[in-house]
C-alpha cells in the first residue's frame, strides 16, 4: 500500500508536533507480514517501507511485533519496535494517503 510515512519518534524519543510536521514524509509501499525475526528469536509481525528498487535497503528499521494502534479514514499509526545499531527503541509510524 502505497503512502506518506513519518516516524513519531526518534530513539524512543516521542517528537515534538513541530518536529512531526517539519519531518519530510518517506512515500513507499507499507508491507506487514509475519517473519522469524533474528532479533526476538521468533515470530513476529514485521512492518516494513520499502522504496525503490528491491536490492535497496529499507529507508526505515523495521517495526518488529508491529500493531495498529489507531486508524482513520485518511491513514493509521503502526507501534512496536525497531532495533537501530543493536538497540530496541519504541516507535510509531504516521501513514497517511501518498
Amino acid at each position: 500500500m502505497h503512502m506518506l510515512v513519518t516516524p513519531m519518534r526518534c530513539n524512543g524519543a516521542a517528537l515534538t508536533p513541530h518536529e512531526r510536521r517539519r519531518y519530510i514524509a518517506i512515500k513507499g509501499d507499507v508491507r506487514v507480514s509475519t517473519e522469524l525475526s533474528d532479533e526476538l528469536g521468533r515470530s513476529s509481525n514485521v512492518a516494513r517501507l520499502i522504496k525503490g528498487m528491491p536490492l535497496e535497503p529499507d529507508p526505515l528499521p523495521r517495526l518488529l511485533d508491529a500493531t495498529l494502534a489507531g486508524m482513520a479514514p485518511t491513514g493509521f499509526v503502526l507501534s512496536r519496535i525497531e532495533y537501530v545499531d543493536g538497540c530496541a527503541y519504541t516507535q510509531s509510524l504516521w501513514c497517511r494517503e501518498a
